[in-house]
């Protein structure tokens, strides 16, 4: 049906090369004013995405709910391009985006989905040892859950100012390594204001199997 603007939206080669693409129809919706505005997922990847609407989403930036193998998935797009046609005289949007803002396990099930790999059975173990030679923020590839004692054990260690949000804190986080007992060590460097001086700290935190945290040093 979308064809033609698959292929004239859909990905670059630069992205096809770097990303698993899956080109697979998917219910999805645009939030407008707290409405769900429906529309039909096109290609998704762990990049971004492609889904037609017939009501295009006004501005450069969209919220949309989305369901992947019975879950649903909320995220925040920056739209790159659109484009229209007309089906059965019905004329439809279709809208090529890329994620701006998702939680760490709905980019963590996106990505499963795109390679097409299960549920796994001790998923903080997995996705902690998937961090092991990673130069990218560690941080956003943890579950949620460890997110959040991440960032309440700053916070209480007076290294993260009180009220931090888990989903965008004052952090960065690289992978240190493993312990001898075979837990995580999480390299984190935090930053708070205090008085309208910018504090800085560099912290090493302790992450094991279960998605416990402890702060080391």
């Amino acid at each position: 049906m979308f064809n033609e603007l698959l292929k004239r939206l859909g990905s670059h080669k630069s992205e096809r090369r770097s990303a698993d693409r899956v080109r697979r129809r998917f219910p999805i919706g645009w939030i407008k004013s707290g409405t769900l505005i429906p529309g039909l997922g096109l290609e998704i990847s762990e990049k971004g995405l492609l889904f037609a609407t017939k009501e295009s989403p006004p501005g450069a930036h969209v919220e949309v709910a989305l369901d992947l193998n019975g879950k649903r998935v909320r995220a925040r797009l920056k739209i790159v391009r659109k484009g229209t046609m007309t089906r059965d005289g019905i004329e439809w949007a279709v809208i090529a985006c890329v994620f701006e803002g998702i939680a760490a396990d709905d980019w963590d099930l996106i990505v499963r989905f795109c390679k097409n790999l299960e549920d796994p059975a001790n998923k903080a173990a997995q996705e902690l040892s998937a961090l092991a030679g990673s130069d990218d923020d560690a941080y956003r590839l943890l579950p949620l859950k460890v997110q959040q004692r991440v960032v309440a054990l700053l916070v209480k260690a007076g290294r993260l100012a009180p009220g931090s949000d888990a989903k965008n804190p004052l952090l960065r986080m690289s992978y240190d390594g493993s312990t001898r007992t075979g837990e995580h060590r999480l390299a984190v460097h935090s930053r708070r204001l205090d008085d309208g001086e910018l504090l800085q700290f560099d912290s090493i935190v302790i992450v094991d199997d279960a998605g416990n945290v402890t702060l080391d040093r």
